[in-house]
C-alpha cells in the first residue's frame, strides 16, 4: 500500500508543478484602457471605406472566377488574380492605432 501511495503523491507533486510552470508562461496583457476617439474615428473611415471597398472586392471575385473558369479551373490562376482585391475589408481601431496591417491587396 505504502508504494502506491508514494506514488500518488509524485503524481500529484508533478501535476501542481506542470500547472505552476503553466501558469507563469502566461502572457501579461495589461487593462485596456478606453479609447473612445479611435473607435469613432474607425466609424467614419468605414463609413466612406465600406461603400467602396465592396463593389471592388466583388468585381475582383467576378473577375477570378472568370479567369478560373476561362484557364480551365486554374485555382492558381484564379487565387492570383483574386489576390488583387484580398485585403483588409473595414478598417478596425487595431488598424488605426498601427497595432494590425493595412493591405488593400494581397500584394501590398
Amino acid at each position: 500500500m505504502r508504494p502506491l501511495r508514494q506514488l500518488a503523491m509524485a503524481m500529484v507533486v508533478t501535476a501542481l508543478t506542470a500547472i505552476g510552470a503553466q501558469a507563469q508562461e502566461r502572457e501579461f496583457t495589461p487593462a485596456r484602457e478606453p479609447q473612445p476617439r479611435v473607435g469613432l474615428s474607425a466609424l467614419v473611415i468605414n463609413a466612406f471605406y465600406i461603400p467602396f471597398r465592396f463593389p471592388v472586392t466583388v468585381a475582383g471575385a467576378v473577375v477570378a472566377g472568370a479567369t478560373g473558369w476561362l484557364t480551365a479551373g486554374n485555382q492558381h490562376a484564379a487565387d492570383d488574380v483574386f489576390g488583387l482585391v484580398d485585403g483588409t475589408q473595414v478598417i478596425t481601431p487595431a488598424i488605426i492605432e498601427n497595432r494590425e496591417r493595412f493591405s488593400f491587396g494581397a500584394y501590398d
